[in-house]
């Protein structure tokens, strides 16, 4: 995953400028809101819309964040995958070592029964 490309100044076109001004104009009691949303051409509630933004995104500019590394935002398709993908594993590895036990008493059967001639009596299932 790659930074968060920042925007340059220079690529903020002049209408974004021209709506950042007339809310800060307003904010200094220099302007009214409606003659901003009247000099720009939309309503009171398309200006207070852009006003709420502009306050939000300058709040977020000047928060104090932690210090560090980010936390890493978790996929939750991911997240799925990877606990379907360990239990996966861990039944692999759970059918390998019965498996290898059933290796294991087969080979244990066969030196039985050619060391004595007989084979091992087989446990009755279900005790």
């Amino acid at each position: 995953m790659g930074r968060k490309k920042k925007t340059a100044i220079a690529d903020i076109p002049e209408v974004t400028w021209q709506r950042i001004e007339k809310v800060f104009l307003v904010g200094t009691g220099l302007m009214t809101a409606r003659a901003a949303a009247q000099q720009m051409g939309v309503s009171p509630k398309t200006y207070y819309t852009w006003e709420r933004r502009v306050l939000a995104s300058s709040v977020q500019a000047v928060t104090q964040l932690p210090a560090g590394r980010p936390a890493t935002v978790l996929d939750p398709e991911k997240e799925q995958l990877r606990t379907k993908l360990a239990t996966a594993l861990q039944q692999v590895a759970e059918l390998s070592a019965e498996l290898k036990a059933n290796r294991l008493y087969s080979e244990y059967c066969q030196s039985q029964q050619e060391a004595t001639g007989y084979a091992p009596l087989e446990e009755k299932k279900g005790r």
